[in-house]
This record gives C-alpha cells, structure tokens and sequence, in this order.
C-alpha cells in the first residue's frame, strides 16, 4: 500500500522547512512548521501568561512569521528566531495591558502557601512555585526547559550570557527555597 506524506514530513528540520517557506511563501511549509515548533511556543507562553493571552500570542506570533519571512538569516536556528518574535510580542502585549509590572515584581502578588499546603505532587508544586518566580528569571528558565542553550537565550533576550547566567542561577534558588528540595 502507497502511502504518502506531507512534503515537511520529509525535511523534518524546523530550518529547513523555514528556509522552504521563505523561498515559496507556500503554507504547505508553513503548516509543518507550525506542527513542529507550535506546541513548544505555545507552552512556552502559557507558563508568562494565562491560556488566553498565550493562544493570542501564539497566533500574533505566526502571523509575524509569515510577514517578516524575508527577515529570517539562514544561518540562525528557526526555533531562537521564533521564540524570540513571541517573547517580543508577549512584552508588548504586556505593556499595552499594563500588565507588565506585576509580571517583574512577584511582591505584587499574594504570598503563596507554604510547600505543606501545595498539592502532593512534585510536578504540582513545581508548576505553582513558577507562578510566583519573577517574569524574567521564570523565562529564562522556561527557554531553557525548552532546550535552549544560554547562548540562544541570550539571543531570544537580547541579553548578556552572564546576566542569563544569573537569572537561572536566581530561578534555582528561589525554586529551592520554595519547594524545600536541594536537588531541583
């Protein structure tokens, strides 16, 4: 039996597929691009927002990819460049919400309960303790559960390696502090 596959399914690298969709403009390229890395941007900007504004974003996001498809360097990763324009975009949208603030100062938001108060399991109270990391340091650490290096996060900052450095050196400490545990 003949089966056949989409044309992505056969470049299965996210910058090759880009580097397609820059060429052609095809939504063939697009649409495996989307399968590939839309999952991963969406989580990403769940874990600094809420569901809607993540799907917002998201969406915001690709429409982004496809305008400034001709601004994409071939010799950079797909994933950084994306990341990066959604990070952009979230900040904005948090500007504009005025919204931004209290995502830097975790001082304008309740206390949280203590570890004994969180619910039982270890991936609960970790996602909890995140809640109340400050926006910065929570980023970093999510680019870097995403499996990106402290170079490319610098990129997708726009920030010094040393200062990316220092921010998940900060999000450890307070997750440590937080979950009671010297092993997370």
């Amino acid at each position: 039996m003949l089966s056949f596959s989409a044309p992505w399914e056969m470049t299965s690298c996210p910058d090759s597929l880009m580097q397609h969709y820059q060429k052609t403009g095809a939504a063939k390229w697009l649409e495996g691009l989307i399968q590939q890395c839309g999952d991963d941007l969406y989580h990403f900007l769940l874990r600094q927002s809420d569901p809607v504004l993540a799907q917002d974003i998201c969406q915001q996001t690709w429409l982004k990819v496809m305008e400034k498809r001709h601004n994409f360097r071939a010799d950079s990763r797909f994933k950084t460049w994306l990341f990066s324009i959604a990070r952009h975009t979230l900040l904005d949208e948090l500007k504009r919400q005025q919204r931004w603030q209290s995502s830097l100062c975790p001082e304008l938001l309740p206390e949280p309960a203590t570890p004994q108060c969180w619910p039982e399991g270890r991936q609960q109270r970790f996602e909890q303790a995140l809640r109340f990391l400050p926006f910065l340091q929570r980023e970093a650490l999510m680019l870097q559960l995403e499996g990106f290096s402290i170079e490319q996060i610098a990129g997708i900052t726009s920030e010094l390696e040393e200062t990316v450095k220092s921010r998940l050196r900060y999000a450890r400490r307070f997750l440590q502090s937080r979950l009671g545990e010297s092993n997370e």
